[in-house]
């Protein structure tokens, strides 16, 4: 009996693995949450192995990881909840597919099973590099598979192993400071604008979605596209102009091109040059035709004369 009660206290202590399923895509990101409990074992070592034939195969430990290799393709994202830790796959491949887990370097702790599904998708994969100045106001497009529609949406900046989440929309559009996000679901695609720019708001955006398979505890993330926003200073002269941009969004393109334009008050300095400029252009054709007309009556005067004697 007391055999039976210790196997009972063990199988609730440790329990059945944890499964999940998750979705990405070639040549994307995926960010995967592993649930690990009690915050007391928030110091221990956390692993995330590939299962082959029922073993743990590439395995790779938190406290061995070399946060200067920025080469890695599978690395520990720093931990931002407590209970959590998060797992990144970038630059995804068919070959990642499989089942991999995560979990703690204790025995009392069980793991979880992460089931990974790879698609390709023609609007994933994608890094574009964008260029603004301070004070400017930025758009950039982000696509996404027919599937994730429905899915919330979400843009991360990435620096080093540092993922934080700048702006999400569980519906159609959002707003959060000078982040805004609207939704395009019949077009699967999504824009992010940022007002103001500061020089601080340059590096790596991802966008994707939130999943979560049906009977699954822990969210995952699949990032499709990056954006590399470059902010570089305008000079001493521009500091104090307002710019205004023309973004050119369509569904075939990752992000906005951008186009500068002048600002509403150059508009009307143009709108008077422009306007002076058409008016001495009439005064001048008019005073051309008039000489003309004038000429031509002034030679043909003597001819009519002869004719007449």
């Amino acid at each position: 009996m007391k055999v039976l009660l210790l196997i009972l206290t063990l199988y609730l202590t440790s329990g059945p693995v944890d499964c999940a399923e998750v979705t990405g895509y070639t040549g994307g990101r995926v960010l995967i949450n592993c649930k690990y409990g009690h915050t007391r074992y928030m110091n221990h070592t956390k692993y995330f192995c590939k299962i082959s034939r029922g073993k743990c195969t590439d395995k790779i430990l938190s406290k061995t990881q070399n946060t200067s290799d920025h080469e890695r393709r599978v690395f520990f994202v720093n931990e931002t909840l407590a209970g959590i830790f998060s797992v990144l796959i970038k630059n995804v491949s068919l070959q990642d597919g499989g089942t991999y887990r995560c979990g703690v370097e204790d025995p009392a702790v069980k793991p979880t099973d992460v089931t990974l599904q790879v698609k390709e998708d023609p609007c994933c994969g994608k890094t574009l590099t964008q260029e603004a100045h301070p004070g400017d106001t930025v758009t950039f497009t982000c696509e996404y598979p027919q599937e994730s529609k429905y899915l919330s949406k979400y843009v991360y900046k990435a620096t080093d192993h540092n993922y934080s989440v700048v702006i999400y929309t569980l519906g159609l559009s959002t707003q959060n400071g000078r982040f805004s996000l609207f939704d395009y679901q019949e077009e699967n695609l999504f824009n992010v604008s940022i007002s103001d720019v500061t020089e601080e708001d340059g590096g790596v955006y991802l966008c994707g979605v939130q999943g979560r398979k049906q009977g699954d505890l822990n969210p995952y993330y699949s990032l499709f596209n990056e954006i590399q926003l470059q902010v570089t200073a305008s000079g001493a002269s521009g500091k104090n102009q307002i710019h205004t941009y023309i973004h050119t969004c369509t569904s075939s393109s990752v992000y906005c091109f951008i186009s500068p334009t002048v600002s509403p008050a150059s508009s009307i300095t143009t709108i008077i040059i422009v306007g002076v400029c058409v008016a001495l252009l009439l005064i001048g054709g008019s005073a051309l035709i008039v000489y003309k007309l004038t000429h031509k009556k002034t030679r043909a005067a003597p001819v009519k004369h002869r004719a007449l004697r």
